[in-house]
């Protein structure tokens, strides 16, 4: 199930906390300014995604940098988005075999764009405890992200850095959550462009399929 829902967690990960209505708008713009000085960030997660009982585990490693680029990897799955192509490698225990390349829509693109979902910020409704923890609600459900129902975030109080995200999933999805809990975050990084890009040449036994 992860494989299916990488893409919506990542970009609730790098971009979802810079919503900014309601009780806690406070604690989410200190969210912000906190991503916004950190730059280039990487961080390793422990996720799990639950459907109807069943639970997988995953590590993830993820690379975001401020244009909204990101990498992402974990055993048997690794995406990487240079801010216009997305291409989604697929390994099924003998390296990567299949690299899907795909151009997101505008709309698409707009889940990683940082700046402007800071500036519209629509679609959910914000609430929390002001301290420590944010909940994002879905008002809107055709200007919000696509499937999601409720995210709840925690942040370390001291730092304003996110420590751990819930996502619950729409019902017409099934009994779907998805949680990731930071285990690493790394601030200040610098990333050279071809962090962002896949190395397609790499991979001459992989099944290329362009979709663009």
């Amino acid at each position: 199930m992860m494989r299916r829902y990488l893409l919506t967690i990542l970009s609730l990960i790098a971009a979802l906390p810079l919503y900014a209505q309601g009780n806690a708008e406070k604690l989410l713009q200190k969210t912000v300014a906190k991503l916004e000085k950190d730059g280039g960030i990487g961080m390793k997660l422990d996720a799990q995604v639950r459907n109807e009982g069943t639970t997988d585990h995953i590590d993830l490693e993820i690379k975001l940098s401020p244009d909204g680029s990101f990498y992402a990897m974990e055993d048997d799955y690794t995406i990487w988005f240079n801010g216009k192509t997305i291409w989604r490698g697929n390994n099924f225990g003998d390296g990567i075999e299949e690299i899907y390349i795909t151009e997101p829509t505008p709309e698409e693109k707009a889940r990683y764009d940082v700046i402007g979902l800071l500036r519209k910020h629509r679609g959910f409704d914000v609430s929390g405890n002001g301290t420590d923890t944010f909940i994002l609600t879905v008002s809107n459900s055709e200007h919000s992200v696509e499937g999601i129902s409720k995210v709840t975030v925690t942040v370390d109080p001291a730092t304003y850095t996110v420590s751990t995200i819930l996502i619950e999933f729409d019902r017409e999805l099934g009994n779907i959550t998805a949680s990731a809990k930071v285990k690493e975050y790394q601030p200040a990084l610098k990333f050279d462009k071809s962090t962002f890009t896949c190395p397609v040449k790499d991979y001459k036994d992989a099944e290329i399929v362009d979709l663009r």
